[in-house]
């Protein structure tokens, strides 16, 4: 088997990840869509391992907001993933729109769905095969003679959906994509379909009081895709404009990171930094893993504060 081929095993194997999941929630679950009140943007960059060839460098940028007239809410995202220093890379632009049912004072049901649009490519011409190295100088010194694939590009239509329970409190939800399991092989006449992918999450804040500014808010993340079943448990403190948190990521058999978080929040800015410290065979030879996240929230803001109590918004956790 080419290592193309290979290759595109691995990479459809699962979507990528983030380690700061909530302050990417679009990605995580249509139904945050518009989950506040005022226009959001978020922005986040993730890169992966970069002592090996900068293995993953995934980029993220989204806006959401609640929109009155609907009951709801809409959102646009652009999504870029690169994977080997550019040997395969994947374009998405994603449209969502959720919809909002009060269930009592307290708490809310949202019903979220997404339509994407992705442009998957490879660059053959930075593949490098067995046939093309030769053994006595270990260099490359010829062309290889496995077939190209017939696309180098693969373009495909995605739908997702969820839902999602909140309150001031509490947040329970399930995120779906891949609905219609889309074919992404790169080779004409073969199959090689993206496997539905579930999100399991949930979390809960303390707080000393209803007005206190500091928080204490246990999460969990579950993610099946295929074969590939994912856990993330953590904790997330906020105490004045700080914030901080802890994650660790699990695999099935296989310990994957410990996630280091730390940022500030002020207004409607929220910026945070977190470094995951690899625990699996990985370990000491990845570089780690770096991310950044930027949010601006103008739902924030204290006009739009004293709007939601006047209309009798259901709010959702400080820690979204």
């Amino acid at each position: 088997m080419s290592i193309i081929l290979t290759f595109c095993e691995i990479t459809k194997a699962q979507d990528a990840e983030f380690s700061q999941f909530l302050n990417n929630p679009l990605y995580l679950n249509p139904a945050f869509a518009g989950v506040g009140i005022g226009p959001r943007f978020i922005a986040n960059f993730r890169n992966e391992w970069p002592s090996l060839n900068n293995a993953y460098t995934t980029y993220s940028v989204c806006y959401d907001q609640d929109i009155e007239k609907i009951n709801g809410g809409i959102g646009l995202s652009a999504f870029s993933d690169q994977q080997g220093n550019g040997l395969y890379s994947n374009l998405q632009f994603t449209g969502f729109y959720s919809y909002q049912f009060k269930m009592n004072k307290n708490y809310a049901l949202k019903a979220g769905f997404s339509t994407s649009y992705s442009q998957l490519k490879i660059d053959y011409a930075k593949f490098i095969f067995t046939d093309m190295i030769d053994p006595n100088s270990v260099s490359v010194t010829q062309a290889t003679g496995e077939d190209a694939p017939f696309y180098q590009t693969k373009s495909y239509v995605d739908f997702g959906a969820g839902f999602l329970i909140f309150s001031k409190k509490l947040f329970f939800g399930v995120g779906i994509k891949h609905i219609t399991q889309p074919n992404i092989s790169f080779y004409s006449g073969t199959k090689s379909t993206l496997p539905v992918r579930y999100a399991v999450h949930f979390g809960y804040e303390f707080k000393k009081n209803k007005r206190s500014k500091s928080f204490f808010a246990p999460n969990f993340l579950l993610v099946q895709q295929g074969r590939f079943r994912q856990i993330n448990a953590g904790i997330m403190t906020g105490a004045g404009v700080l914030i901080a948190g802890l994650n660790y990521r699990y695999t099935v058999k296989n310990p994957d990171a410990l996630s280091l978080i730390f940022g500030v929040k002020k207004g409607v800015f929220k910026t945070a930094y977190s470094y995951d410290i690899t625990t699996s065979g990985l370990r000491g030879n990845s570089g780690g893993t770096h991310e950044i996240s930027i949010t601006v929230n103008l739902g924030d803001q204290k006009n739009r504060e004293k709007e939601r109590r006047q209309k009798r918004y259901t709010e959702c956790p400080d820690i979204l």
